[in-house]
């Protein structure tokens, strides 16, 4: 099996866990490649890969599966400190899991992934993300003015400290953390949720799968893929966002924690616990 050993370069514990574990998987006949994430040759040094083995915390996660998903590699996560929502196995199920993995003992999960596309001055800049797609001020301390369109239809005009299109996936994360709905992992739908809206509707929306959002920004505002890369924006950039035809596939063995128990350990918590 060749796999593709990943971790951010900038993280010294987890570069050297990966020197060990590669050290492992040889000893065990597999094929190991080194891949640092972050660097321009991501994709190169992970093309033919078997499996993707990402070294790190969520964060290190999200990174890899808008690098190795248009692969189409599954992508098994190793949490090196707390587990999370996606790295849902400790560095000391490693080895079994691979083992499970080459055993063919495991199941991949889909996950939806968002293809945004930023329209500027007859030019297009691509994206994919796991988690979300936020268009937000920037420095300035001030609402801003965002409007939505839903399959070419006007919905509305927030004035708001901004707006996140998330997945489900994204549903745990920055959108939960203003208001937005749990929604279940396994489930393709998109929501937008508004950033502190002012005098303007509150509440998230969930859409369909196949539904197009068409974010028009009327003030100097910046977007945010998946926390991680962020673009200036102008008056008049439009951003569309609708479901990728390109999943990320999880893998999932005995090992991981189901994702109802990770969410009872970190949101759900009974009071006094």
């Amino acid at each position: 099996m060749k796999i593709a050993l990943c971790v951010r370069p900038d993280r010294p514990d987890a570069v050297r866990a990966a020197r060990d574990a590669a050290r492992r998987m040889r000893a065990a006949g597999h094929e190991v490649v080194d891949v640092h994430l972050d660097t321009p040759a991501v994709e190169a040094g992970a093309r033919g890969a078997t499996l993707a083995c990402i070294l790190g915390g969520d964060g290190t996660m999200l990174r890899a599966a808008r690098a190795m998903s248009p692969l189409g590699i599954p992508l098994l996560g190793v949490n090196l400190g707390r587990l999370g929502f996606l790295t849902t196995i400790t560095i000391d199920d490693l080895d079994p899991a691979i083992a499970d993995v080459a055993a063919g003992r495991h199941t991949l999960e889909e996950r939806t992934l968002l293809d945004a596309r930023l329209q500027r001055e007859g030019r297009e800049m691509r994206f994919l993300a796991l988690n979300d797609v936020v268009v937000a001020r920037g420095a300035a301390v001030r609402s801003i003015h965002v409007a939505v369109r839903v399959d070419g239809e006007p919905l509305i005009v927030y004035w708001a400290d901004g707006v996140i299109v998330a997945t489900a996936t994204g549903s745990t994360a920055y959108a939960f953390s203003v208001g937005g709905p749990l929604i279940l992992p396994s489930s393709r739908a998109i929501m937008l949720v508004p950033i502190a809206p002012h005098l303007s509707f509150g509440n998230a929306v969930v859409f369909d799968p196949d539904q197009r959002l068409e974010l028009e920004v009327r003030d100097a505002t910046r977007i945010s893929i998946d926390g991680q890369e962020e673009h200036d924006l102008g008056p008049g950039d439009r951003i569309a966002v609708r479901r990728s035809d390109t999943v990320a596939k999880l893998v999932r063995t005995s090992r991981a924690r189901p994702f109802l128990s990770l969410l009872r350990e970190k949101i759900l918590k009974e009071p006094g616990t």
